[in-house]
């Protein structure tokens, strides 16, 4: 038997109707649910004038169905004509019981999106009082809406906490307190509340996901994993609790446990290039290259329009120094991103190794200068510089770069061209400064100039410092 969705006959058959393409069209004769399915029609399909049409039908039906009323308000709404969304939510209420959840939420937005959030919030406290449990939490979380329209996150953190208390397994209470916390810094009460929910629920993947993220902005990044892992463990399709662990991991320099994250979730969400990417990224960081690029060179055929799928796959080649594949690859990037500065400093590279120091000396100039915040892409700018004996270049380089960016990497290049220049006096001073920093802060200068590390001097500096500190 074929598995493909039947065709809905009903549906085709009011759209005909409406539409005019037969001659009989009684609403008149319509059942609720006929207009309930043609709206609902209309409003996935983006028509939301269509929408209106076969609501405004309806209400010359069912004049008293309060659920016209409030479907009417909620088009309104996506078409901001909210004043006219207010009139209908005054039809709906003397159709609907007074403590009908939907219409007040719908009202509360609409007094929200008017910018009338102390006229919501009046509202709303009307029913405070009076509400079931259950109606209760549901009141609690349009109040944590009207905080969060107004931006005072610390409200609604703790109008948020108020529902979870009523009912710790409020899905859309745990889905929407983490705004909540990011933004007041609530970071410390939200471990505690989220503890508190899992020795009640254990088995909440939605608690464990939050606690990870508080743990996370604390600085307790091993208890972060932890929680996140437990999150899409009780709950297998929790795609972003997977990226979330595979994203903090690689930040972190685990890299083993990142690409088993991507790679899980690639297996039950995807194939999807991005994840693709990360883990060829998470690969080469493993030096496993040519996993890497067997991965990647898959990914070129699915998604060849992905700048980083290039990028990564020079990489590959960079590391077994095949600089014309690398090369191609780079300029590959470049032409779907030309913007990048990681893209420019990958083919500055392999140029240079190429002997092609023109357009290596081109691609070193426009990583620095469109990462011109990060010291990194100056420094190679300015050793390329300095191997190629260009010190005319280096010194307008360097003030250029302190205008932009620190690091002792800038300042290892600045002692360089001192040396250079035979300003040896400067150099040591400038190095003196950097050893008060840190013992392991010359590791560019050697690069630069590796006889360094037998200089006499320079060896009593080190020593000196290292018992300093």
């Amino acid at each position: 038997m074929s598995n493909e969705a039947k065709p809905n006959t009903k549906l085709t058959q009011l759209i005909s109707e409406f539409e005019g393409t037969v001659r009989s069209f009684s609403p008149e004769l319509w059942p609720e649910k006929s207009f309930n399915k043609l709206i609902n029609h209309y409003e996935h399909q983006g028509h939301i004038n269509s929408a209106l049409e076969v609501v405004n039908l309806a209400l010359s039906q069912y004049k008293t169905k309060a659920d016209f009323h409030l479907i009417r308000a909620r088009l309104l709404m996506r078409q901001s004509r909210l004043e006219e969304a207010l009139d209908s939510i005054s039809f709906a209420e003397q159709f609907a019981p007074s403590h009908d959840i939907d219409l007040i939420f719908t009202k509360v937005k609409i007094f929200c999106l008017q910018r009338k959030e102390h006229e919501a919030l009046h509202f709303i406290s009307g029913f405070r009082c009076g509400y079931h449990k259950t109606d209760l939490q549901e009141i609690i979380l349009a109040e944590a809406f009207i905080y969060e329209s107004m931006k005072d996150f610390e409200k609604m953190f703790y109008s948020l906490k108020e529902a979870l208390t009523l009912n710790p397994n409020n899905s859309k209470a745990l889905q929407q307190i983490w705004v909540s916390v990011e933004f007041s810094k609530k970071y410390e009460e939200s471990i505690s509340l989220h503890q508190h929910i899992i020795d009640q629920n254990p088995y909440s993947h939605l608690a464990w996901y939050n606690l990870g993220h508080a743990w996370s902005c604390i600085g307790e990044y091993e208890k972060a994993l932890e929680a996140l892992e437990y999150s899409y463990l009780i709950n297998p399709q929790f795609e972003q609790a997977y990226l979330d662990c595979a994203e903090l991991s690689l930040q972190l320099g685990q890299y083993e446990k990142a690409y088993r994250c991507y790679h899980e979730a690639n297996d039950i969400f995807g194939p999807d290039t991005e994840m693709i990417v990360y883990m060829a990224e998470c690969l080469t960081k493993l030096n496993r290259h040519s996993e890497a690029k067997e991965l990647l060179k898959q990914s070129i055929a699915q998604d060849p329009y992905n700048d980083e799928v290039f990028f990564y796959l020079g990489e590959c080649y960079t590391h077994e120094s095949n600089w014309t594949k690398a090369l191609d690859c780079y300029q590959e990037a470049l032409e779907l991103d030309e913007y990048r500065e990681e893209f420019h400093l990958g083919a500055a590279v392999a140029n240079e190794n190429m002997g092609l120091l023109k357009k290596a000396e081109f691609h070193y100039n426009k990583a620095a200068n469109l990462g011109q915040e990060q010291s990194l892409y100056w420094t190679r700018f300015i050793q390329f510089l300095l191997k190629n004996k260009n010190y005319s270049k280096v010194a307008k380089i360097l003030d250029k770069a302190d205008k932009y960016s620190v690091g002792t990497d800038l300042s290892c290049c600045r002692v360089a061209w001192l040396f250079f220049n035979d300003s040896a006096n400067e150099a040591y001073t400038l190095i003196e400064e950097i050893l008060q920093d840190s013992n392991d802060g010359l590791k560019v200068l050697f690069e630069i100039l590796p006889e360094l590390k037998e200089d006499v001097k320079l060896k009593g500096m080190v020593r000196y410092f290292s018992y300093s500190n």
